[in-house]
């Protein structure tokens, strides 16, 4: 048992080690890692070739040694990072580029097991599908026909025994017919994947815009009362955990309905969308400000009680005292009413908005433009 429950840990600290933690690297390194899973069957391959060849060991010993020492230099410089101040942090055609090169030349080792590169080249290919873009695959489909096409002609003048001309050209035919092959089902991924990555960025998008519109007021852009409804509710639990208080303040514009009557519902809006504003720039960081409705908004002050919570409405009542508006010809002026509590332990959150709503309609009964406390 103890031993089944230490190996998951072993491993974990092994694929970190291997392929670090974050998720775009991991990725990188995993597919850099199959390069060279892919570059090492090659290399098996021309062993096995070798010894039913009778091949000298030493081409053979330096074509393993910089095929696979070029693959895992590429993953080296991913796995340290430095691949990441370039524009292709994978480095996903230097490695095709460097697996083909390797590949053309083991072709020209393999005799009569060549044939054995052409799936291995095709796996390469596809490798490169679902990171480049069409136009770049074909490049490097032509790069590897290209190359290719050199090493047969070359190795069918120098070894027509090994290579007859015949095959190499057949051989060179069949990569002819292939690669493009390979190259038009990669623009088709490509688009596939572009089309999806698209389609991803604008539902994230509409999410967003949903997920704003759940929580916020459009007009004002604070938050809407069902939302902060919900922080209030969890502000009561914290505090009934935790045994510490918050304030609540009601506020109120002073008659906002004049405004609308005289001036307009546009003006009305501009009024509140100021309010918001200037009320915003005056709460501390962790204060936050919703509109409850109409030309009511609620300040909920978490971790604050009495003078410092009046201290800070009395800020919000002064910037909104300040504050203008254009009305036509004239700047319209304008004032909030607030009532303001502290949430008393064992009382419901009705119980303190009702206070704090009481409390509020005081301080418009006995003038308005002022902050009431209880």
């Amino acid at each position: 048992m103890e031993r089944h429950a230490t190996t998951p840990r072993w491993t974990d600290r092994l694929s970190e080690l291997l392929f670090t933690g974050e998720r775009v690297q991991r990725i990188r390194l995993i597919q850099a890692s199959l390069a060279l899973v892919l570059m090492a069957v090659c290399v098996a391959i021309m062993q096995y070739a070798a010894w039913v060849n009778g091949l000298s060991s030493a081409p053979l010993a330096w074509w393993t040694g910089l095929s696979l020492g070029g693959l895992l230099g590429a993953y080296l410089l991913i796995r340290s990072g430095w691949s990441k101040r370039l524009a292709d942090p994978s480095l996903t055609v230097p490695q095709m580029v460097y697996a083909i090169a390797c590949g053309a030349v083991g072709y020209g080792m393999a005799g009569p097991l060549r044939g054995a590169v052409f799936p291995i080249l095709m796996t390469i290919l596809v490798f490169g599908m679902f990171q480049l873009r069409a136009g770049t695959t074909l490049r490097i489909s032509l790069y590897a026909l290209g190359l290719f096409g050199l090493t047969m002609a070359f190795m069918a003048h120098w070894r027509p025994a090994q290579y007859p001309p015949a095959v190499e050209l057949g051989h060179f035919l069949m990569l002819v017919c292939t690669l493009p092959a390979v190259s038009v089902l990669a623009g088709r991924i490509s688009r596939i994947r572009h089309r999806l990555a698209e389609q991803k960025s604008e539902l994230a998008e509409a999410l967003a815009q949903i997920q704003a519109l759940a929580t916020h007021d459009e007009l004002t852009g604070l938050l809407n009362r069902r939302h902060m409804q919900t922080l209030l509710d969890q502000e009561v639990q914290r505090c009934q955990r935790s045994g510490q208080s918050f304030c609540v303040a009601l506020l109120d514009i002073d008659h906002f309905k004049r405004v609308n009557d005289r001036h307009g519902h546009g003006t009305g809006d501009a009024v509140l969308r100021g309010f918001a504003d200037v009320a915003q720039a005056a709460i501390r960081a962790s204060d936050v400000l919703a509109r409850w409705g109409g030309e009511e908004f609620v300040l909920l002050m978490a971790d604050s009680r009495m003078p410092p919570a009046l201290a800070g409405v009395e800020r919000v009542r002064e910037h909104v005292e300040a504050l203008r508006v254009p009305a036509g010809e004239v700047m319209l002026s304008t004032s909030v009413s607030a009532g303001l509590t502290q949430h008393r332990p064992g009382e419901t959150l009705a119980q303190t908005l009702e206070r704090a709503d009481r409390l509020l309609y005081q301080a418009k009964s006995e003038g308005r433009n002022r902050v009431v406390i209880g």
